[in-house]
């Protein structure tokens, strides 16, 4: 069992995938007050954030429904970026090349959910609570 968010490789590759839009939003013509610009950032800040937020949960369902924002979040950013890629202000090129890391974390975040919802772990509280009485720190 993953004792932190980061051990899991969904997240590690979210984390790259956030960190690419984020360079490519850097090099766009977009304006940083640009309506269009804050909403792609505010939905490519909540994938990693829902992640982390999920996990602190305290039942797999719930971690489960946190997974869902994220998979969601990764779809709206692709979304958005190819529709400010067929406007021109990015390149169509550096959002092709995102499309099948996008689809990777999707996937990633669907296998997990789907091992939560077999799993049904209801009381990761109790979990975190043996965890410091045994010594296992996060």
């Amino acid at each position: 069992m993953a004792h932190r968010i980061d051990e899991f490789p969904g997240f590690q590759h979210a984390q790259e995938f956030v960190s690419a839009v984020t360079a490519i939003l850097q090099q766009s013509s977009l304006r940083r007050n640009c309506k269009t610009y804050e909403q792609i950032v505010e939905a490519n800040d909540s994938i990693l954030s829902n992640m982390d937020e999920g996990f602190d949960q305290e039942s797999d369902d719930a971690f489960s429904k946190y997974l869902y924002y994220s998979k969601g979040s990764v779809a709206e950013v692709m979304r958005r970026l190819r529709r400010v890629a067929a406007k021109g202000f990015i390149d169509r090129e550096a959002v092709s090349r995102l499309e099948p890391k996008a689809d990777s974390i999707c996937r990633q975040i669907g296998g997990l959910v789907k091992y939560l919802k077999i799993r049904g772990f209801k009381d990761r509280g109790r979990f975190k609570a043996s965890q410091l009485r045994s010594g296992i720190k996060d």
